[in-house]
């Protein structure tokens, strides 16, 4: 019986398509650690600190640069103020209220008729109102203007409503910043007046005839911290009126 013979396969491998699978197979691997490697630096979309550096927005010189004479403050409403014209918040009373502020529950607002420096802000609304942020305010629909206020600002069209264009410190809702984005810098959680930091003031719009016809409420303004402004001042029914009415 004639015996088995071994099997011989005979490979032939053409070497320049071990090459080919070699320089792949490097590149896949370099791709995954890089991928894998970005992904544990990634940052934290609610830390600021990493967040990346705004610069300064492009400013309008007759606005937010505006040159006073000696002596003269800027304001976010293109004034030139005397310091002594900086405003201090009435305490409320009832007889100074007036109707206005009686004729809702729910919250009442009013923007300050004195202009302010941001890093006094949170101390100038009066007594049992706050400083607004502008979620408490952003739909003016349903709040009362207490237009009848001895502090309020109001215009000659302002009817029993607040008045448009013009700008007030508004609190943003964030962390402390002195970022030149609207919405992100208060300057410093309304501590600095410093030209360096950079707060929001907000107005409600008086273009109406932006394409394609829609109305938006409110501008948002990035203010240097040395400017002054009127500040958004918010309180509720319940804790602002009441107690008057009960003395």
């Amino acid at each position: 019986m004639k015996p088995k013979e071994p099997l011989i396969i005979n490979l032939n491998v053409d070497m320049r398509v071990l090459a080919v699978i070699g320089i792949t197979v490097c590149i896949l691997a370099l791709a995954f650690s890089a991928v894998r490697a970005q992904g544990s630096d990634l940052p934290n979309a609610n830390d600021v600190q990493e967040m990346p550096p705004m610069n300064p927005p492009e400013q309008d010189p007759g606005r937010l640069e505006l040159q006073c004479d000696d002596g003269l403050l800027p304001t976010a409403n293109e004034e030139c103020v005397s310091p002594d014209t900086l405003g201090i918040a009435p305490e409320s009373s009832l007889g100074e209220v007036g109707l206005s502020a009686l004729s809702g529950a729910g919250s009442h607002f009013y923007l300050t008729n004195a202009n302010y420096f941001p890093n006094a802000a949170l101390t100038v609304c009066a007594s049992g109102y706050h400083m607004a942020s502008l979620w408490e305010i952003l739909d003016v629909s349903n709040l009362t203007y207490d237009y009848g206020h001895p502090a309020a600002h109001t215009k000659p069209d302002s009817g029993y409503g607040p008045p448009s264009n013009w700008y007030g410190w508004v609190r943003t809702g964030g962390s402390s910043s002195n970022s030149s984005t609207a919405g992100s810098g208060n300057c410093l959680n309304w501590s600095s007046n410093s030209g360096s930091d950079y707060g929001v003031a907000v107005k409600l719009s008086n273009t109406w005839e932006t394409a394609p016809g829609d109305i938006s409420t409110w501008d948002a303004t990035s203010f240097t911290c040395t400017t002054t402004a009127p500040v958004w001042c918010v309180g509720n029914f319940n804790t602002v009126f009441l107690p008057l009415i009960m003395k």
